[in-house]
């Protein structure tokens, strides 16, 4: 049952981490605009995910190094926080789902004029 998360969460790692670099450069350049839709529940919610999501990929980066360099190092240091590895994906759906809701893309705007 642990296993799955296991194995997908180097994926979900990725994407975690483009998605938290992504999300400030997009609001910064314009590219992603807070959601017209009950503007303000959103962009709270987007802010409360964002530093879970950014909270919970710090925190798993710090216990994976303090698991490696344990006395010992071994695979039982890292079966000590397989749980937090497990959930890691729920967090990250989780975050994904509010930021679907919150943010919206602009739309866009072709140059050209059609003839």
């Amino acid at each position: 049952m642990i296993v799955l998360p296991l194995l997908i969460f180097p994926l979900v790692f990725g994407m975690a981490l483009h998605r938290l670099y992504q999300i400030p450069l997009g609001l910064h350049s314009g590219q992603l605009r807070l959601s017209e839709h009950r503007r303000l529940p959103w962009s709270v919610a987007a802010a409360v995910a964002y530093g879970v999501l950014l909270a919970y990929t710090v925190a798993l980066c710090i216990a994976a190094a303090r698991a490696l360099l344990a006395e010992g190092g071994g695979l039982p240091a890292f079966w000590s926080i397989a749980g937090y590895v497990a959930a890691y994906p729920v967090v990250y759906i989780a975050a994904a789902w509010v930021f679907f809701y919150a943010f919206q893309r602009p739309a866009r705007q072709d140059g050209a004029a059609k003839s």
